[in-house]
């Protein structure tokens, strides 16, 4: 095994999944896929409104067991089809890190995003926009 391989570990990530799936169910799709530390190797992303995404990360023991995982891609769980692609632990954990309940951190980068503007607007309108408003509710 490559030093690289073993920083990263053996990870898929899992879409498609239907919002209800819980880690039992995921678990039960990889039937015969060794997933690391049992259900605390299975990793659900959530939506900004911290919601099921439909994505998920599994982490398993092994190349053969990433090769079994894959080998799952396009199969079903009940009416959906899952998408199965390789990834890898530092893409996990950036995800992880900000999605759902920990998105918050993230998020506090003050960014702010504008919907609806006007095509012509300049960085000075909106500047002005702000100050005003300010100004007013202060």
């Amino acid at each position: 095994m490559t030093g690289e391989t073993e920083e990263e570990g053996f990870v898929v990530r899992v879409r498609g999944l239907p919002w209800s799936a819980t880690k039992e169910e995921i678990q039960k799709f990889f039937t015969g896929v060794t997933i690391k530390s049992d259900l605390d190797g299975i990793h659900m992303t959530l939506s900004r409104e911290g919601r099921p995404s439909g994505e998920a990360y599994v982490e398993v023991e092994t190349e053969e067991d990433l090769t079994k995982a894959l080998e799952k891609h396009n199969d079903h769980m009940g009416h959906r089809y899952i998408e199965v692609f390789k990834s890898k632990k530092s893409e996990m954990d950036w995800v992880i890190k900000r999605s759902g309940a920990h998105q918050e951190d993230s998020l506090n980068d003050g960014c702010v995003r504008l919907r609806g503007l006007p095509f012509g607007c300049s960085k000075e309108e909106i500047s002005q926009f702000f100050l005003v408003n300010y100004l007013i509710f202060y």
